[in-house]
Parts: C-alpha cells; structure tokens; sequence
C-alpha cells in the first residue's frame, strides 16, 4: 500500500521518519520552511513537492502519480479536490482538536486561550472543506493548569503516529464506519500571529 504525505514543520518531520520505517511512501509535499522533511526527503531519494500545491501544482509535478492513500500532518495549505484526488482509496488528515470544535489553525493554543480541560487530535477523511470531513478516530487529551501550547504539543507527539497507524488500520477494514461531523456543534479559528502574544493586563 503506497502512501502520500503531506508535511511540515518539526512534527512533521518526527512523523515522517516513523512512518517511513513501516509504510511505503510514493512522494512528498512540503513548504519552503520545512527544511528537515527537504533534506530528508533528499537524503532517501523519495519524491518531493515544495511550496503551495494549489492550481495544480502539485498534480503537475506528481505527472499522473498516484498513491492509495493520502495523509496530511500539520500541513499548512488548504487541499483542494484535485489533490485529494491523487488516492485512489481515500485522503485523510491529522488535526490538533476534537473536531468539530477547532477547526482551522493553532487549535490546541486556542483552546487553551478559551479555558478548556481538555482538547485533543482528530483523524478525519478530507473532503473540500477546511476541517469538516468525517471522523475516523479521535483521542482526548487532558489540558493542565500548567499546560502551555508547547507541552500540548510534546503530548500530541506521543500520540500522532499511533493515531496514524490506527487510522490505516481503520481504513483497511472492509466494513468502515466514519462519523459524520456535526456542523452545529462546529468551531472555526484563524491563524496566531506575534501580536497575539501581548497581554492585556485588564484580563481577569
């Protein structure tokens, strides 16, 4: 069974190198910043995308490549049906929340902005939307009064590449039942920047 990636960032690159140990992966698509997942890539002469697959792109320089199954980790652009596409069995994506609450970016930070207990990581079928497919897997995870979005993140690396395999495993039954997102129940957050760092002194 051949797998698409798509990846960034440092918990990207963790995953791939374990992922790369058990499954076979037919190429990968990165941005410019993630240059460990690059170099890796290189390194084990696995084929490579780097910059914004839109428009396209991506499927161009794939030349009709196909993979069985496409899994996206901490990717940073949107995924349009043309890429989704590329498997020939199904596309599915690892997100930072208990979806559908927290859709969009920085889920696990938002959710402790917003004073949760808990938060966790949704494995979900991609569809064109952004966050919304059907949930395959879900796992909580506890938030502490000391939790920051760092040590959140250092939780969710333990559990990232047991989901995944879980997932697979899930997908490769004959008899799969996915859970449809319920939208009324939905949540949506954009992206952090630096000024979303300053504290108001005025908060309780």
């Amino acid at each position: 069974m051949t797998i698409g990636l798509l990846l960034s960032g440092e918990l990207g690159y963790k995953l791939l190198k374990k992922i790369h140990i058990d499954y076979d992966i037919i190429f990968i698509s990165t941005d410019s910043k993630s240059k460990k997942i690059i170099s890796y890539a290189k390194n084990y002469n696995i084929n490579f995308f780097v910059g914004n697959p839109r428009n396209k792109k991506l499927v161009n320089y794939l030349n009709f490549i196909k993979c069985d199954i496409l899994a996206s980790i901490n990717y940073l652009f949107l995924i349009d049906k043309e890429i989704i596409d590329i498997s020939r069995k199904i596309a599915f994506n690892i997100h930072g929340s208990l979806l559908p609450k927290y859709r969009g970016r920085t889920p696990h930070v938002w959710a402790i902005i917003n004073g949760e207990n808990k938060c966790g990581i949704t494995s979900h079928v991609i569809d064109e939307g952004c966050d919304t497919g059907d949930i395959i897997f879900q796992k909580e995870v506890k938030i502490n009064i000391h939790d920051t979005g760092y040590s959140i993140l250092k939780k969710y690396e333990k559990l990232y590449y047991p989901i995944f395999k879980k997932t697979i495993n899930l997908i490769s039954k004959k008899n799969k039942s996915f859970i449809k997102q319920n939208n009324s129940l939905s949540s949506y957050f954009g992206k952090r920047t630096e000024d979303s760092g300053l504290i108001d002194w005025s908060w309780k």
